[in-house]
């Protein structure tokens, strides 16, 4: 049976061949190496940030987490950055000659400005930068444009909530002040104060005397009948008095309910819980050094081997 790979004739050639490929080998190490340097590649620093979404109101059917990862990505908060750090001239872009600066910057904040969703249901801010103080400021920016823009959704929710609180207020203020005028001029004009109290006092002393049952109740002496006006007019006295109690119940209950919207629309709310805080990093993040040159000297030595291949096979059928 025929062999497939003979390692003894693979040793061979590799023998060989073990000075080309020993220069081969050298050769990508040291120009990867000086390729992945500060001169030709400049150094990143990296800062992260892990927080929990907190007091957020749902809209739709998106989750806390959701919400959180599409408010970060918002234009607002992009450009907001992306002027507060000049990262046009940050990643030197020429805005005056390249007419796609803008796609080019949001490209490159993309790639250096990442949220990330973790196992842990909690969501990642990372801030890649050339500087390491850049890099924090950043990370800790982010985080207080994504409060202030949350803060400002739920404002403007509560803000409506409250304009529409306050015209309900007025129209029931409105509403107590006619019912109470309605039921003072009864007072005046029929001398009815307490229904129920008065018509309980002739009931006990049977008596059709309106001085004495007037001056109990500090009615005019001279007012109408009071006994008629009880029995004319006392139902719709009655029924003015409730209607007036269960506006004033409605109005104190609006009128709890819009406080209760003021003082949340005066009250900073912080929407995250920070699990992991930004901290300045002491050593660069990207280029990977020994990564570059590991997969720079594997490329080579592939390729140089797959050649000297190709070339013994073509001696070997000669």
């Amino acid at each position: 049976m025929e062999k497939v790979f003979d390692l003894s004739k693979f040793t061979a050639v590799i023998w060989k061949w073990k000075t080309h490929l020993s220069i081969i080998f050298i050769a990508s190490a040291l120009i990867s190496a000086i390729a992945s340097s500060p001169l030709f590649i400049k150094p990143k620093y990296k800062s992260t940030v892990v927080v929990y979404p907190t007091n957020n109101k749902a809209y739709g059917t998106e989750t806390p987490i959701e919400q959180m990862l599409q408010i970060l990505e918002a234009n607002d908060i992009r450009n907001a950055i992306i002027n507060k750090y000049h990262l046009l001239s940050h990643y030197e872009i020429d805005s005056t000659e390249n007419p796609y600066y803008t796609t080019d910057v949001n490209k490159e904040y993309a790639e250096n400005i990442v949220f990330n969703k973790t196992k842990y249901e909690s969501v990642e801010i990372e801030v890649l930068d050339y500087s390491a103080d850049t890099a924090l400021l950043i990370a800790k920016d982010v985080l207080a444009m994504y409060n202030m823009k949350m803060n400002n959704i739920q404002k403007t929710s509560l803000i409506e909530i409250e304009n529409t609180l306050k015209t309900q207020l007025a129209a029931k203020k409105r509403e107590m002040d006619q019912l109470d005028s309605i039921a003072k001029d009864m007072r005046i004009q029929y001398g009815i104060l307490d229904y129920e109290n008065q018509v309980r006092y002739l009931s006990r002393n049977g008596k059709n005397n309106d001085e004495d049952i007037a001056g109990n109740y500090g009615v005019n002496s001279k007012s109408p009948s009071l006994i008629k006006n009880l029995k004319e007019h006392g139902g719709k006295y009655i029924a003015v008095q409730n209607q007036l109690d269960q506006c004033r119940f409605a109005y104190n209950n609006i009128k709890a309910e819009y406080e209760n919207v003021v003082k949340e629309i005066n009250r900073k709310l912080d929407y995250t819980l920070m699990v992991v805080s930004p901290e300045k990093a002491d050593k660069k993040s990207y280029p990977i050094r020994w990564l570059i040159v590991l997969v720079s000297v594997i490329s080579s030595m592939a390729m140089a081997l797959v050649v000297i291949s190709i070339h013994e096979q073509n001696i070997a059928s000669k």
